[in-house]
């Protein structure tokens, strides 16, 4: 029960939050996140250092560096990313990154999301991850589904496929997402819940299940992407394993929330929790907080 009071505390206040400004030139952020894992696994901890740049309306240029402590060494990645939208729920979002220090870094990644108006609020997500790992191995991620986008409120499913060279091996997975909230830079608030199999490694790009390593990663597959200005989504990076690891394929479950809010026009908070497991390995714990500085 003591999970929920913290989700319970920040809608409150959320409620009397300033909202942001229309759109700022930049914006800047420090988080921490931590993993913990019911077996030998332990615990996952590190730190993360953001960037915005609103250079026009139809998206911001973004800049990430994650840090990574784990049992078995230290990792840094680093991501730059584009965001353009394009007619009424159309857009794209681009990533490249490169990692250094321990093995579940990913040397090199590169993801394109593509999300597409059809009819109305409705629309049609793809996209596409690529991560090469050192010793050669590498892993590719396939995502597809509909999303619905409101005036307040927006939805999202995807299929997800993870495929593994050189093991040749596949596992599948399913995503839902939902969004309360239009303005990326504004009060938003989102719950997403995955299942099936290669769910948790997908979700971890940064070295960690927290959503906040993803926040430039997929920003448009959580919960239909937010109206205006900024990146985000959900926050919830979809791209390929970071570990670089083919487990059995065992079923998985994970249950995401993320919470934006602004407390004034120039700072804001971010909080991510969640809870997964995988059948008959593990539990896990997942938690994250980032403060915003808008200029």
């Amino acid at each position: 029960m003591r999970y929920l009071v913290l989700p319970l505390l920040l809608v409150s206040v959320a409620l009397g939050a300033e909202e942001a400004p229309e759109r700022p030139t930049a914006r800047v952020g420090l988080g921490a996140f931590i993993d913990r894992y019911s077996d030998a696994t332990g615990s996952w901890k590190g730190w993360v250092l953001t960037g915005d740049w609103f250079h026009d309306d139809r998206g911001p240029w973004s800049f990430s560096v994650v840090g990574t402590q784990r049992p078995e060494g230290k990792g840094t990645q680093f991501t730059v990313a584009k965001d353009h939208a394009f007619g009424e729920n159309s857009g794209i979002w681009a990533s490249l990154s490169a990692g250094t220090g321990a093995d579940f870094v990913p040397s090199f990644r590169g993801d394109v999301d593509l999300t597409l108006g059809v009819s109305g609020p409705w629309e049609f997500g793809v996209e596409g991850a690529w991560s090469r790992f050192r010793g050669g191995s590498t892993t590719t991620l396939f995502q597809a589904g509909p999303g619905w986008v409101g005036e307040v409120w927006s939805a999202s499913a995807r299929v997800q496929q993870m495929r593994y060279l050189p093991e040749q091996d596949s596992d599948t997975g399913y995503l839902l997402n939902l969004r309360w909230g239009a303005r990326n830079l504004s009060r938003w608030h989102s719950v997403r819940v995955g299942w099936g199999q290669g769910i948790l490694d997908s979700l971890q790009p940064g070295g960690s299940n927290s959503t906040i390593t993803g926040y430039y990663g997929g920003s448009r597959t959580g919960g239909g992407w937010g109206h205006g200005p900024g990146s985000g989504g959900t926050g919830a990076s979809t791209t390929a394993t970071s570990t670089g690891i083919v487990y059995p394929s065992l079923n998985e479950f994970i249950l995401t929330t993320t919470s934006h809010i602004p407390f004034s026009k120039r700072f804001a908070i971010r909080v991510d929790l969640g809870w997964g497991q995988r059948e008959s390995q593990f539990k896990m714990w997942t938690g994250s907080v980032q403060t915003l500085i808008s200029f």
